[in-house]
């Protein structure tokens, strides 16, 4: 590997390693479960994952294990999430994807419960103008190629879907953008949830106002200064020793 290689593995391993910190920073830790992968910089086949039996707000760039897309272990020490298939099975459908996030967040746990369509209540919902997708094949582990293609079929060209009674994936063509897409996406969950306490919503904006705040709020570059607003965060608590 050459010296300019070593430093892109480096750098992606430990922004993967803030992604997962931020996500906890967030409230979307569940215990020792959730994870989150990104295609490695040398070969877009192989994947860096969050090891299993620790949580997210726990991960260095040490502990990522590297995964393929048939879901075997290639490098690392610590053990792999049963649920790779996941990641494999939308970066197999979407080779645009580089960075897949699954998380248990109540608010997105609670909400896809419901079978209820997310409203562009707040800003948060405009990020999913167009319709969230909701996986309903079942409401355990997706720990199977074949449960993993159903729901890689569910998300389609979409950057986000809930998994009923279980959690959320958003998918990024970046770390930041699919860390941001799970952090708004709980966000909105957790308006609406909040708007329905008080009666339900009355009003929210319309689809084509929606799209045009999705492009206007939640653009590319917006969601990477987002991202970096967050490490900054953790930094300082880790500057702290918190």
């Amino acid at each position: 590997m050459s010296q300019g290689s070593a430093a892109a593995e480096t750098n992606v391993r430990e922004a993967l390693a803030y992604g997962c910190k931020i996500l906890a920073l967030e409230g979307q830790g569940d215990i020792i479960w959730g994870h989150v992968t990104l295609r490695t910089p040398e070969n877009p086949e192989k994947l860096y994952m969050k090891p299993a039996a620790m949580g997210l707000e726990e991960i260095s760039a040490s502990d990522l294990i590297t995964v393929d897309l048939d879901g075997k272990k290639v490098d690392g020490e610590r053990p792999r999430h049963s649920e790779v298939f996941i990641h494999t099975e939308i970066m197999r459908a979407r080779p645009e994807v580089d960075c897949v996030v699954h998380t248990h967040p109540p608010h997105a746990v609670a909400f896809g419960s419901t079978n209820r369509p997310l409203l562009p209540v707040g800003h948060e919902g405009s990020l999913f103008a167009g319709g969230l997708p909701v996986f309903s094949e079942t409401t355990d582990l997706i720990v199977t190629r074949e449960l993993g293609e159903a729901l890689a079929g569910t998300l389609g060209g979409s950057n986000a879907v809930l998994l009923q009674n279980h959690g959320l994936v958003a998918a990024g063509g970046s770390i930041a953008e699919a860390v941001m897409t799970a952090v708004v996406l709980e966000r909105a969950c957790r308006v609406q949830m909040l708007a329905d306490a008080m009666g339900g919503a009355r009003a929210w904006t319309d689809p084509e106002e929606a799209l045009a705040k999705k492009k206007r709020i939640y653009h590319k570059q917006a969601l990477e200064q987002a991202f970096e607003y967050y490490a900054r965060r953790v930094r300082a608590l880790e500057a702290r020793g918190l």
